[in-house]
């Protein structure tokens, strides 16, 4: 007799994110990073031949009309047609499992407010700087107002669960013991997210000549990012599919569920002149360069990297039912091994999207324009405090060119195509199977290509009260930073396959972010030069279409 994992996974299949329990030892087979499914390893056909001559492009070309083309059938597709009939598999194909495929929004290290001067001026032209520091992102969004992975997959959509609750019920009739509650199922894994942390070092150094300011900094840092449910969720998860022993949870969530990197970050660039100098106010302007400058120098450290393939896999449902006509430990063990090396690809796509981001800004350059404002409280106010206490403003705005980007994608789906099949045609049996394999990994499956980005312009505003006395000072202030969506202008593939895919859901949404920052700043100073060190941090109040982070920060400078 078939076990409920695997009918759990022949209905079920797009929401068994890797948390799948097996219940024997030939089940586990699956969870062996040896033995997990490699999307790379596709035949062609005997007269298509590449060498390396052939462009990525042309190999992709060909590729893209592959995925299902060399499919054996060992069993009548009549007969696997009527119980995907049964089932209401062509129903349930017919609705989108993806509904986003964007990226996440993120705001790069040197837009943050706490790596902006702690102080309103300097008492030497010249200062260098190191500033230790750890950022986190609790809980990333996956559109404008949601951090919950059900925005991002349909795992609250009602007609998708109506239906697939019905095809339980199909199931339930053959095989009583098989009692799956999918709505159960999918709200286990409803309010996953993705966490982000940073930690490293900004390097800066400034210069002071007469009424011009050269200022430049660029972080060192490791960055990880992961899937994340709470400690209650994990539970739960654990008590409806089982546990695995901690090697095999740790070995899992580095294989699928964390991705990190260590490396160099972007460099940003700034010069500004004195344009106006008054009791009440000092006004400065200029520009800023934002270089791109990023690499990586490791990676895997407690995660793994992710491959963004253009590609579909190949998946031929012949053992599935094989075990089903046939049932046996072996043919068992086989479907559910297929099925689960099937869908760890699909996850590991998903991965690849959410987690496996670039050091940096993917190499676009940025060019702005900003201005500086510093106004002494004590022109308003005459006491012995407001003179020890200065005003600064920060307001600019940056334009990027564009740049190529390895954006993932999901197929369309052809309602047309649906619609003018009958599936219960005994006639178009093969066809009609070919057709629900074909839509099945298009449904589970990712895509990516190369494709050139248009960020739209940066906008920040930060305002910050500074107050400096002899030995100690500290600043508190508003940080503003806003990024409308970006603009997918070109995808490099063919034109029928870029007619197939679903741009509008992978555009980023539009971003905000409001956030209050501030730190405490001790001196000291001698004949030759005067030291800081000072202690900053800085927290999100309100945000859209990115996630709510905080950061610190241990600065150490020295002003010559």
């Amino acid at each position: 007799m078939i076990t409920v994992h695997l009918l759990l996974l022949l209905v079920c299949s797009h929401i068994f994110i890797p948390t799948i329990q097996a219940d024997s030892a030939s089940e586990c087979s699956i969870f062996q990073e040896e033995e997990l499914y490699d999307s790379r390893n596709i035949e062609f056909a005997d007269d298509v031949f590449f060498d390396d001559e052939d462009s990525f492009d042309f190999i992709n070309e060909y590729l893209d009309t592959t995925a299902t083309d060399h499919v054996s059938r060992a069993i009548d597709p009549i007969e696997i047609m009527t119980i995907l009939n049964l089932l209401g598999i062509p129903s349930i194909l017919e609705l989108p499992f993806y509904l986003r495929t964007n990226i996440i929004h993120r705001r790069s290290l040197l837009d943050q407010p706490i790596f902006e001067p702690d102080r309103a001026e300097f008492p030497k032209p010249t200062v260098w700087g190191l500033s230790f520091f750890v950022r986190k992102t609790d809980r990333s969004n996956f559109t404008k107002n949601s951090t919950k992975l059900s925005s991002y997959i349909s795992l609250t959509e009602e007609i998708l669960i109506s239906r697939l609750e019905n095809s339980v019920g199909e199931i339930a009739k053959m095989f009583p013991q098989f009692d799956i509650d999918v709505e159960k199922i999918f709200n286990l894994f409803e309010n996953m997210t993705v966490q982000e942390r940073q930690t490293g070092f900004m390097l800066h150094f400034m210069k002071r000549w007469h009424k011009t300011t050269f200022r430049i900094f660029f972080p060192l840092y490791y960055f990880e990012n992961n899937f994340s449910l709470t400690k209650r969720e994990q539970d739960a998860v654990a008590e409806e599919f089982g546990r695995l022993t901690p090697e095999e949870e740790k070995a899992f969530r580095k294989a699928h569920f964390i991705c990190d990197k260590i490396g160099m970050g972007d460099t940003r660039v700034e010069i500004d002149h004195q344009i106006l100098k008054r009791p009440s106010l000092t006004l400065r302007c200029g520009g800023q360069l934002t270089i791109p400058t990023a690499f990586t120098w490791g990676a895997g450290f407690m995660g793994s990297s992710f491959s963004k393939p253009s590609t579909l896999p190949t998946f031929n449902l012949d053992p599935l039912f094989n075990a089903i006509e046939n049932p046996s430990e072996q043919a068992e063990a086989a479907a559910f091994a297929s099925v689960g090396d099937f869908l760890l690809d699909s996850f590991d796509r998903l991965a690849a999207n959410l987690l496996d981001t670039k050091m940096g800004n993917n190499r676009h350059l940025g060019v702005g324009a900003f201005m500086r404002t510093k106004t002494p409280l004590r022109a308003y106010m005459d006491n012995s405090f407001a003179q020890n206490i200065k005003l600064t403003n920060r307001l600019s705005a940056e334009l990027f060119l564009p740049a190529t980007e390895r954006r993932f994608y999901i197929n369309k789906i052809n309602e047309q195509a649906f619609n003018e099949r009958n599936f219960f045609d005994p006639e178009q049996a093969a066809s009609n199977l070919l057709f629900l394999e074909e839509q099945m990994i298009e449904r589970l499956f990712l895509r990516a290509f190369n494709t050139k980005i248009q960020p739209k312009a940066i906008f920040r505003w930060t305002g910050n009260i500074c107050y400096s006395g002899i030995r100690h000072g500290f600043n508190l202030g508003v940080d503003f930073w806003m990024q409308g969506h970006d603009i997918l202008k070109k995808i490099q593939t063919s034109p029928r396959t870029i007619s197939q895919l679903n741009k509008p859901i992978a555009t980023p949404p539009f971003s905000e972010q409001w956030k209050v920052f501030g730190g405490v700043v001790f001196k000291r100073k001698t004949a030759l030069n005067t030291c800081f060190i000072s202690l900053n941090g800085d927290i999100t109040m309100n945000n859209k279409g990115i996630g709510e982070d905080w950061g610190i920060s241990l600065n150490f400078e020295a002003s010559f």
